[in-house]
């Protein structure tokens, strides 16, 4: 009997471990509690938001970004989103970020995810976010 036990949760361990090796899925229990895909269609969605949307988040990063470290090509901004992206999640400040002050004002400073997301999974998930929330004029061509 305990051996049939130790099977089962063996088992569902190892289906539970395959949604955290999917970006997509890691996004959706991970970070969409907070950043919205879409912006808010009127004044209560956005009163209810607990962080801008991504696609917001990921322009001010991007552009940010691209300003201030002046990559060479898009491939090389996709990289130093990346890398950033991958830092904040455990180690937000406002000094780090580039957002404008009116988001902070808004909603605050994001807390740190140590403990809720691992470094496995911000090391997929970071990716992903550019892949799928950059703006255009930053896509890389593959």
């Amino acid at each position: 009997m305990l051996r049939i036990l130790v099977i089962i949760s063996f088992f569902i361990t190892l289906l539970l471990s395959k949604d955290l090796n999917n970006p997509a899925k890691i996004y959706t229990k991970k970070c969409l509690m907070c950043h919205a895909v879409n912006a808010p269609e009127n004044e209560r969605e956005q009163a209810l938001m607990a962080a801008p949307y991504i696609t917001l988040a990921m322009k001010s990063v991007s552009y940010g970004v691209d300003a201030i470290e002046e990559p060479k090509n898009n491939k090389e901004l996709r990289k130093l989103v990346i890398e950033h992206i991958e830092d904040y999640i455990f180690n937000p400040s406002q000094d780090k970020s580039y957002c404008e002050q009116i988001i902070f004002d808004q909603f605050r400073n994001m807390p740190s995810l140590k403990g809720f997301i691992s470094q496995k999974e911000a090391q997929l998930v970071a990716p992903w976010i550019y892949d799928n929330f950059a703006p255009e004029k930053y896509k890389v061509e593959e």
